[in-house]
């Protein structure tokens, strides 16, 4: 699933002066955000306690350290880079029977730091420096506060005739409300019991869509599309029908109009996670010429489908990608293991791929790594830019950090156009991680070959896959699993 998020990007110089200009601009941020005046404080308080130490106690020479603060509908995140004096706070943890006993207050700052924020996650990676990330969350009303029970199960009148219409703010408290008619508590995208956050991302262009209504103007059906945040694709991710309604031709109305916009806007592509468990999804995406180009395994938390059987195991999503745009042949670097497998893909998808041999790799001292952290389904994605000679290091500190926090998956985006992702390959599956498939111009529209590593035990038996790559690919990713131990 794709974040609806904004990023700040900053260089920061390790100066006393620069602490206090930038705690003001975390607070006004928050604020501009959605968090309420005292929310605000604490945020920018944590953040202040953060940088403090980086700049007073970690830069005693100078220097500089960066931050990234990301913006969602439901929840703001500061990340802090830097590459001061090292520091564990395994050794210095805060403890009340010392503060009491002793006077002594070692590792008070973090203890502030956790009091004030959602999540803290402090990674120490040595020589290669330190990584804070805090997050606080944006309260907004749900749709239950809205209105009664008996309000929001009511279903439309049954009519002849339906309208469609381009989705705007001013129908925001009706997809709410279609939302928990149709899936009571169990829809896997919580921003949509939220009204605010609706409004919030249409008027801010983070995704556009389409609503169906009765000749009463009742809402019945809803389908959008969500922006991605850092290339020219599209996600139709989000679509309800209500109950009473189904078997009208809604859906395929609505995915006909969607992918017309899509194009009108000028997208490279749109793509779906269809989840595992049924394959009436996936049935919808191959009847609009979406072809299946991976399998990402646990990646939402367990959810149950009315009318369907499954394990009480994480959710899995098929990748179903529909190319707006002709690209008749293109030249990337495919790791042997998973050669033809990624050939057919590509096959299936219209374009026919040029294998380029490995002749000289070149690395850089340092990686280009972006890394997204989702709270809510205890996730996290990684995507390489570009890969330097701290790579494997890198990666073998996050995945510590990430299993300290109990993360329940773990995905890495490798861009299949940069020769040392071959290499990658075999560094990540030591590691265990398994081949997912291909993200077809997922990031800088540039094309990336995903792998994944899971935490807890995933029976295949309830993935349900519908066209034939589909299945081919829970063969094949299964068969990877085991070979790296993970089944």
């Amino acid at each position: 699933m794709r974040g609806l998020s904004v990023e700040i990007q900053l260089k920061l110089p390790a100066d006393e002066r620069i602490i206090q200009p930038a705690v003001d601009f975390v607070y006004r941020w928050g604020l501009e955000c959605g968090l309420s005046e005292e929310e605000a404080i604490e945020f920018a308080t944590a953040f202040d306690e953060i940088i403090t130490d980086v700049v007073l106690f970690a830069h005693l020479e100078g220097g500089d350290f960066s931050v990234i603060l990301r913006d969602s509908l439901s929840q703001l995140e500061v990340v802090v880079y830097e590459l001061g004096e090292p520091f564990d706070p395994e050794r210095h943890k805060y403890s009340v029977k010392k503060v009491l006993s002793q006077g002594n207050f070692e590792g008070a700052g973090f203890e502030v730091v956790r009091q004030l924020t959602d999540n803290f996650i402090f990674m120490y990676k040595g020589k290669e420096g330190k990584e804070f990330r805090i997050t606080k969350d944006i309260k907004h009303t749900h749709i239950t506060q809205l209105y009664t029970e008996g309000e929001l199960k009511k279903e439309p009148e049954k009519t002849v005739n339906y309208q469609i219409f381009p989705v705007t703010e001013d129908d925001a408290e009706d997809i709410a409300k279609l939302i928990y008619r149709s899936y009571g508590y169990t829809y896997p995208k919580e921003d949509m019991y939220y009204p605010d956050r609706i409004v919030r991302a249409l008027k801010e262009g983070k995704k556009f869509g389409v609503i169906v209504r009765t000749d009463k103007k009742e809402a019945v059906g809803y389908f959008a599309v969500i922006m991605s945040t850092d290339s020219n694709i599209g996600e139709v991710g989000e679509v309800v029908v209500s109950p009473d309604h189904r078997g009208k031709g809604i859906m395929k109305m609505m995915m006909k109009a969607l992918i017309d916009m899509a194009k009108a806007k000028g997208l490279l592509g749109l793509f779906g996670e269809a989840v595992t468990v049924h394959t009436i999804s996936q049935k919808v995406n191959a009847k609009y010429g979406f072809k299946s180009t991976a399998l990402i395994v646990g990646f939402f938390p367990f959810a149950k489908y009315k009318g369907f059987k499954h394990g009480q195991q994480r959710i899995s999503v098929i990748i179903d990608f529909l190319p707006l745009t002709e690209r008749k042949e293109i030249s990337l670097y495919i790791p042997e293991k998973y050669k033809n497998l990624i050939k057919e893909i590509y096959k299936n998808l219209g374009i026919k791929v040029k294998n380029i041999p490995v002749r000289k790799i070149h690395l850089k001292e340092k990686s280009s790594l972006k890394v997204e952290i989702n709270y809510q389904f205890e996730t996290a994605v990684i995507t390489v830019f570009s890969y330097g000679k701290d790579f494997e290091s890198r990666i073998k500190n996050k995945l510590i950090s990430f299993e300290k926090k109990g993360l329940k998956g773990v995905y890495i985006d490798l861009p299949l156009d940069i020769p040392f992702t071959k290499k990658a390959v075999e560094i990540l599956r030591s590691y265990g991680f398994f081949f997912a498939g291909i993200m077809p111009l997922f990031h800088k529209e540039r094309d990336f070959l995903r792998m994944q590593k899971v935490y807890q035990h995933i029976d295949f038996r309830y993935i349900n896959t519908f066209s034939d790559t589909a299945q081919k690919l829970k063969k094949f990713v299964k068969r990877d699993a085991k070979k790296v131990g993970v089944l």
